[in-house]
């Protein structure tokens, strides 16, 4: 053991005097993320906070978090979709983007690229790759460096000079023979002089003078790779084959080697501490003394180096897409960013333990200064250790022999004082330990709580705590502890001092919890559970529960720590938590922030002395010290991407980011906003928002990558207004408001309304006037019926009753005459045939005067009457005779002629059949259908031979049959039938 202590702290002193290690968080942008391609050779930061990245297929741009993609056939104006892009330029209204057919230039108001065909007068070749801006010019050159000069304002294309260097032998990035020209573009420097680097020399072209010369012969140097320029201290790092890197200054009057041994630097970037490149496939970092260096991973792949605005290293893992390396780290520092060559934990980290000279020991075998980021593995077969902060004493706690735990104390200087064993058989699984002031070390086992004797080096059971199961020790004011049991209730105890533990009760009684921190200032309590965090006052009574219901991201807590500035920290399943003790405001944690894993470990949390934090998972852990700040280079800045008026693009010609108001037509009331945050830093974790200004009283979120779809709006103004927040700040700021006037349809127009007013009380007014002359052509008509009806009641009287009357007025002249004669028997039969005229005509009266009448006032009914009829013509004779009569008849004929000549056909059939058939039996059936009432009269008597037979009672049958525009039929072979045919709609008859 002597031993192993003299090796622990020679390898501590041997690590921590070496240089500091590089830390940097990386980022990838891929296809996932948008991209259209993972090969991608050029890239540009604009002017608008856009990067710009060009692909085999198409020109890519990134704002932060999203990709746009311009493929398509509308982004470009009389001239074909531009692929692969070769170098980026910029002024004042435009982006310039070099090609094979020539020069592209894309309006940033408009989204929309138009073409210039800059060799066309100058050269058989039409490639034309932009280098910068400068005097009002863009300068651009080709294959074989004739430098072009495109005056941006009055669109003048001119030669200026034929560039001294070896032509490009081609552009194309698998016919170059592994020295690419894009890895060494031309630049404009600080002086206006525009330096040209090839493959052996390097040639610079001032544009003050007009004048190009060589700096660098071929004689004097390797064969050159790539290159990057240091505006601010006027320097051109040249990367060679052979010869390390070659250093231009003093507008390239001086030159000289650096890392001469280096060979094959195939990219390299430089910032104001650091040179970074590629050396046989090795990504290295060297300070820019060249005193210390770090070989930070092999990366074949990794190439076309640089930085942005902010100071990341971009680079291009071909076939991947944009590696993005941050300097300044994630929100959460995580150990395995650290860059050194230090042992990355490949599994879990469930052990921290802060030691006397700041460092903490992690998992018992790695001894990490979190200050510089120095690490290094100790020989050491320890699982736990623990530090007693009292006495200082490191304990190592091994769990590797099979029989027997080993409890080893140690001194700060890791000298060894004393070892325990303990046999595992007795005591279960050791889950914990704390230390107090004047006592033995507590220890939590599967099988209870133990006091660590040192003396007499054995375990001494506490019997007045639950014996199962402990767990965790959490240590809180008045010398209590909180002990949390699995699948059992966390215990209040209190700590005397003989060393006895009083048991004060359970804290959350059915609930399974884990961890207990003290707030001493509020005197309140947080407590994690498996069921989220709880605040609890000081009597451990329930104030608040936090849990996915109000934002926080997991339930099931493995750590819980406070902050020096009274803020809650949680690990959970989800990642890592914070809570504000005064607000109680949210943040969760992601893998945007930098959190190892989601996934995150029990008891692995440490808070060191000076309020660093450190939560370990299943991927290594995280550390940071609190307040964490929240600072962004760029300015935050929403964007309208595109508008869809009912699915159909919407253009506007001064582009849409200066579009206030949109006037559209009612049925254009479908309208789709492409919204988008533009943060290249911090895009990702910023959340874009909306509301309605007259209708929506809170904030709503857009997700990511998504437009905001307004469907179905009804005619009006809406003012749709849209804002930014991050989930640190939590502040909605506002930025870009779009007016939506949907104008109303012609019907809902006040003027439609007047018209239509106008024409409903013209039409009421028509309409009373024609109600008016409706009503009097009714009447009119009814009149003119009416008329009708007396005349026909009239001619009826005359033709049936005056005869009648005529008659009998002839016969009581005759029988008169023969009294005086004294013809007595000739004058009876005279009366006789007048009694029998008389009650034929009462009969007749009768009749008429009862068709006369409505249903609903007439005693007798239709069906009733000819029921009558055929009993007292029926009833004294021999003749069986069965009536069927439908029962709506009554209801369906109303007219009194119709009535009329009904009775008279039945009672004229009856009256024949009685007198004449010699029948046995009779049907009378009146009946309907949908169009007709039939009436059948037939009978089984002898019958008659119609011809000869046909006299006035058969003519006055049909006559009344066809003043009903009815069908009469009789026929006479075995017995009579009589079959009339009424419709029931008819033309009025006579």
């Amino acid at each position: 053991m002597k031993f192993l202590c003299i090796f622990f702290l020679f390898l501590i002193t041997l690590f921590f005097s070496q240089g500091n290690p590089v830390y940097f968080s990386k980022k990838k942008i891929t296809q996932e993320d948008g991209l259209s391609q993972g090969s991608n050779y050029f890239r540009f930061e604009d002017r608008k906070g856009f990067m710009w990245i060009t692909c085999n297929d198409a020109l890519n741009r990134y704002d932060g978090s999203s990709v746009k993609v311009y493929n398509l056939n509308r982004f470009f104006k009389n001239c074909p979709a531009l692929q692969q892009g070769y170098g980026f330029a910029e002024d004042e209204k435009n982006l310039y983007i070099g090609s094979t057919r020539g020069l592209y230039v894309y309006d940033y108001e408009t989204d929309i690229f138009s073409f210039i065909d800059v060799y066309k007068n100058i050269s058989t070749s039409k490639t034309a790759m932009p280098i910068g801006f400068s005097e009002g010019k863009i300068w651009i050159f080709n294959e074989t460096y004739q430098l072009v000069s495109f005056d941006v304002r009055s669109k003048k294309i001119k030669l200026e000079v034929q560039v001294p260097i070896e032509p490009i032998k081609s552009i194309h990035v698998y016919d170059n023979e592994g020295n690419l020209f894009y890895f060494r573009m031309p630049f404009i420097d600080k002086h206006n002089n525009i330096c040209f680097i090839g493959k052996n020399e390097v040639a610079v072209y001032n544009l003050i003078t007009k004048k190009s010369s060589k700096v660098i012969q071929p004689k004097d140097t390797d064969e050159m790779l790539c290159s990057a320029y240091d505006k601010k201290n006027d320097q051109l790092f040249i990367g060679t084959q052979n010869k390390g890197i070659l250093v231009l200054e003093k507008q390239y009057q001086h030159f000289f080697y650096i890392l001469n041994n280096k060979k094959s630097i195939g990219s390299i970037a430089i910032n104001e501490d650091n040179i970074f490149f590629n050396s046989d496939l090795i990504f290295n970092v060297f300070d820019r003394k060249i005193k210390r260096n770090t070989s930070l991973e092999s990366n074949p792949l990794g190439y076309v180096f640089g930085f942005d605005k902010v100071g990341r290293l971009w680079s291009c893992d071909d076939g991947v897409g944009q590696i993005i390396m941050n300097f300044k780290g994630n929100m959460l520092q995580n150990y395995n960013d650290i860059q050194n060559g230090h042992p990355a934990f490949k599994s879990g980290v469930g052990n921290f333990t802060e030691l006397s000279d700041g460092k903490v020991l992690i998992q018992s075998e790695i001894l990490f200064d979190y200050k510089t980021f120095m690490s290094k593995t100790l020989e050491n077969s320890s699982s736990r250790s623990y530090q007693n902060p009292y006495s200082k004493d490191i304990w190592m706690i091994s769990n590797h022999p099979a029989t027997t735990f080993e409890f080893e104390r140690l001194s700060q200087n890791f000298t060894k004082k004393i070892q325990i064993n303990i046999e595992k058989s007795k005591f279960g699984v050791f889950q914990n330990m704390t230390f107090f002031k004047n006592s033995f070390p507590l220890l939590a086992f599967s099988t209870g709580l133990f006091w660590l004797n040192t003396e007499d080096k054995k375990l001494e059971k506490i019997t007045s705590l639950p014996k199962k199961n402990s767990f965790f020790i959490s240590k809180i004011s008045g010398d209590r502890i909180a002990v949390s049991y699995l699948n059992g209730d966390m215990v209040l105890a209190k700590l005397h001092s003989d060393n006895s533990l009083e048991n004060l009760g359970k804290i959350l009684p059915g609930m399974q919890s884990f961890y207990l921190q003290e707030y001493e200032k509020k005197q309140q309590f947080w407590a994690g559970t498996n069921e989220g965090v709880f605040l609890l006052d000081k009597n451990f009574k329930i104030l608040k529960k936090f849990d996915s219901n109000n934002g926080l991201a997991g339930t099931y807590i493995y750590g819980i720590l406070m902050d020096d500035f009274g803020k809650i920290w949680c690990s959970h399943q989800r990642g890592l938590s914070s809570i504000d003790t005064e607000n109680y405001s949210i943040i969760n944690f992601d893998k945007n922030d930098g959190i190892q894993h989601w996934d995150f470990n029990n008891r692995a949390f440490l808070k060191t002395s000076d309020g660093t934090l450190f939560f370990g998972g299943v991927n290594g852990f995280n550390f940071f010290k609190p307040p964490l700040q929240f600072k962004s280079f760029y300015k935050p800045e929403i964007y309208f991407d595109e508008i869809r008026i009912n699915n159909a693009i919407f253009s506007y010609q001064k582009g849409l980011n200066s579009l206030k108001i949109l006037d559209l037509k009612n049925d254009e009331n479908n309208v789709t906003i492409k919204a988008f945050i533009k943060d290249l830093e911090f895009g990702e974790i910023r959340e874009l928002m909306y509301r309605i200004k007259s209708t929506d009283h809170s904030w709503k979120k857009i997700p990511k990558k998504t437009p905001l779809i307004l469907t179905g709006l009804a005619p009006g103004k809406y003012e749709v207004e849209f804002a930014y927040t991050d989930k640190f700040s939590k502040k909605i700021i506002s930025q870009k408001s779009l007016q939506l006037n949907i104008q109303k349809a012609f019907y809902q127009s006040y003027w439609f309304w007047g018209i239509l007013g106008g024409l409903f009380f013209g039409g009421i007014i028509y309409a009373v006037g024609r109600w008016k002359l409706f009503k009097q052509k009714n009447e009119f008509s009814e009149k003119m019926a009416l008329e009708k009806q007396r005349e026909k009641i009239t001619a009826d009287l005359h033709d049936d009753i005056g005869s009648t009357l005529s008659s009998l007025q002839i016969n009581s002249v005759i029988a008169n005459q023969l009294i005086d004669k004294q013809k007595l028997p000739e004058a009876k039969n005279v009366l006789i045939k007048i009694e029998n005229q008389s009650q034929k005509l009462s009969e007749n009266i009768g009749d008429f005067v009862w068709s006369m009448k409505p249903n609903e006032t007439a005693l007798m009914t239709l069906s009733t009457r000819i029921r009558n009829f055929a009993n007292e013509i029926l009833g004294n004779t021999n003749i069986n005779y069965h009536i069927k009569i439908d029962e709506n008849i009554d209801q369906e004929i109303t007219d009194f002629a119709m009535r009329k000549n009904i009775i008279l056909i039945v009672k004229e059939a009856l009256n024949n059949a009685a007198k004449y058939s010699n029948a046995k039996d009779l049907q009378l059936n009146f009946v309907q259908n949908n169009s007709n009432f039939l009436l059948k009269i037939s009978d089984d008597g002898i019958g008659f031979e119609l011809p000869v037979k046909i006299g006035n009672g058969l003519q006055n049958m049909k006559k009344r049959a066809e003043e009903m525009n009815g069908i009469f039929e009789i026929t006479s072979t075995k017995g009579t039938h009589i079959k009339i045919s009424i419709p029931k709609i008819r033309d009025q008859y006579p």
